[in-house]
């Protein structure tokens, strides 16, 4: 609940103010990347199940090692959306 709301806005603010842009920028970018890239329904598909299998069946002593490894391929896939540039309907 937490992450669509704040933790993935906050990122894009960030990489927005990084590369020197407006905020604004940053933040229409995210609602492109949910709105035409699937960016919530990527993030739902790998959390979901790694939650249920985090606190479901991995051991107490190896979730962060799990977690750890789930996140790393998340990042890979959010770095791939949010990298990726924006199509409007002049560039097509």
């Amino acid at each position: 609940v937490v992450t669509p709301f704040l933790c993935l806005p906050v990122a894009y603010l960030v990489k927005s103010a990084i590369y020197g842009l407006e905020p604004i920028e940053g933040l229409k970018k995210y609602v492109n990347d949910v709105q035409n890239k699937g960016l919530l329904l990527k993030y739902y598909r790998i959390w979901f199940p790694a939650q249920c299998l985090t606190f479901g069946v991995v051991p107490e002593h190896l979730r962060i090692v799990f977690i750890a490894f789930i996140s790393f391929f998340w990042l890979i896939i959010l770095s791939s959306v949010s990298s990726s540039e924006v199509v409007t309907e002049k560039d097509a």
